[in-house]
């Protein structure tokens, strides 16, 4: 599924803060939602939509392969996302079903419709994990099937371009449609893994691909990086650009798409810069390298941690400051849950590649 390249990591690292940082808002905004700190984060967070998502699908695409043989690429992307996202939200949905909670069909339902709207609540994160699965699926038929590859730059920008303008024509197309199943009348949350979404993803993921050997060779260029940045806040500041594609929004399609490529190279100039130094380098490294568990865990940590917390307190002071341990808790202890998963054989079937497993490959090869 990929190599490791340090300032790609930390780019990862960079991108998964942010994406928790997104789901702080309601923290910072309930404890702050009057005072002008609040407005602070508003102003700072918000802008973040526009290169957010598209940063994470753009370095996934970075060390994709389609060379392989169509039966391995699907063991290894199944593997990958599919495994640890079923993982989750069954293990989840079984302790549903011990609690006696309400609408387990529909739950159990949702999990394998895959959307970010059909998800249980405090996992609604996890709506990457399948969507990411068919974006690889897509890309991999693409190069391989229709010699994708083969394309000169000009054509393949083409492309791209029309991808993204029939996408982005077409977000809303399945996003809450009234429809009746079986004699039930309910709103379609987007297609099943999001692939409404498919063609503005799959080209951030393909862009990453195609520029992979320009971003592990990457160092920022000050003359491109200073334009883009003011560029970017030019945006920000004054057009209604924005993007949320678990929502279906993509808002000022022009200003919103070159905010995003604005965005990914101000945040990747920014992990090369990080990449030189040590403490805050290895923090991010880190966090990259466990991206995954950060996306899965976040959000659930940082809901329950910050409703224990703030049980006690009503202080708005008090409250940012469990906002932040909040925030802290739902970024460093999915590192830990790595950690321990990385020396768990029975967790990390789970999460790890089987081949991976010294005691499954112990248990196979005693029955060869």
């Amino acid at each position: 599924m990929g190599g490791r390249v340090k300032h790609i990591d930390i780019a990862k690292g960079i991108s998964i803060f942010f994406v928790s940082l997104f789901h702080s808002q309601p923290i910072f905004y309930g404890a702050l939602a009057h005072s002008k700190l609040g407005s602070y984060f508003q102003a700072v967070i918000e802008p973040m939509s526009l290169f957010r998502l598209p940063l994470f699908f753009f370095l996934s695409g970075v060390f994709f392969t389609w060379t392989v043989s169509p039966k391995i690429f699907l063991a290894k992307i199944s593997e990958a996302l599919l495994k640890p996202y079923f993982s989750v939200l069954l293990l989840v949905f079984a302790i549903s079903i011990v609690l006696g909670g309400d609408g387990l069909w529909w739950q159990l339902a949702g999990i394998f419709y895959g959307n970010g709207d059909t998800i249980t609540w405090f996992w609604i994160p996890l709506w990457f994990l399948p969507h990411l699965f068919v974006v690889y699926l897509f890309s991999y038929i693409l190069f391989r099937c229709f010699k994708f590859y083969q394309l000169p730059p000009g054509p393949t920008a083409l492309v791209l371009l029309i991808f993204t303008v029939i996408g982005v024509f077409c977000i809303q197309l399945f996003w809450q449609l009234d429809i009746q199943v079986l004699g039930r009348s309910i709103q379609l949350p987007g297609l099943p893994f999001s692939l409404d979404i498919i063609l503005i993803t799959s080209v951030c993921f393909i862009s990453g691909h195609i520029l992979k050997t320009r971003l592990i060779q990457f160092s920022p260029n000050l003359q491109i990086l200073i334009p883009l940045a003011v560029l970017l806040v030019l945006i920000a500041v004054f057009t209604d650009a924005h993007i949320d594609l678990n929502k279906r929004i993509y808002k000022d399609p022009f200003f919103a798409t070159l905010g995003a490529v604005c965005g990914i190279y101000v945040v990747i100039s920014i992990a090369w810069f990080i990449s030189k130094g040590k403490w805050l380098s290895y923090v991010l490294l880190r966090m990259g390298e466990a991206s995954l568990y950060i996306l899965i865990f976040h959000f659930f940590i940082q809901r329950i941690s910050y409703s224990i917390l703030s049980a006690f307190v009503t202080d708005k002071a008090a409250l940012f400051v469990i906002g932040v341990i909040s925030l802290g808790l739902s970024v460093s202890i999915p590192l830990l849950i790595k950690w321990v998963v990385v020396r768990s054989d029975i967790l990390s079937l789970a999460f790890l590649p089987f081949e991976s497993n010294k005691s499954l490959q112990r248990i196979l090869n005693s029955l060869r």
